[in-house]
């Protein structure tokens, strides 16, 4: 491709710098109250999801490592290292929609007959990139909003494992 002519956003050239970029129109959300076989990206893939309707927002996904301080007295220089690391939270928000069944899931999986389940998680961006991972469901509100709103909700998850990205 040409660089030296001006192409869309999201394609080769120069008001990407040769990267490819995405909005988040197009990314779906689906979850599936079990674990996957093998925690890879055959595994998660041979489950069965059901796609979260309505979904409005996705916080980042992403692991943050803790940070290990050692500050020996003697060189008076802070030595650092990686302790535990932590896959994090998310929160997706969604106009409500009670009928719609990934809605009925993530509900079930705060305080229904899931609450202890782990839950397999897809979420496709709009190039068709997958983010597998594993979770549990610790929230479901709705917010009824005012005046001129859509009434919402938003879950939480806790993820506990690592994300496969394909």
């Amino acid at each position: 491709m040409s660089i030296n002519k001006w192409e869309p956003p999201g394609t080769w050239g120069p008001v990407t710098g040769g990267l490819m970029t995405q909005t988040s129109t197009g990314t779906t959300f689906a979850i599936v109250a079990e674990s996957p076989a093998t925690f890879n990206a055959a595994g998660y893939a041979a489950l069965t999801y059901v796609e979260v309707g309505e979904v409005t927002d996705i916080a980042e996904i992403g692991s943050e490592t803790a940070k290990v301080e050692h500050k020996p007295l003697k060189t008076g220089v802070v030595e650092k290292f990686k302790g535990f690391t932590d896959w994090g939270s998310s929160s997706i928000s969604f106009a409500k929609a009670s009928s719609d069944a990934g809605q009925v899931l993530l509900a079930s999986g705060d305080n229904g007959a899931n609450k202890n389940k782990q839950h397999s998680v897809c979420v496709t961006l709009q190039d068709g990139t997958k983010l597998y991972f594993v979770c549990k469901v610790f929230g479901f509100k709705t917010a009824p909003g005012s005046a001129d709103s859509i009434v919402s909700c938003t879950s939480n998850i806790e993820i506990e494992s690592v994300i496969v990205e394909v």
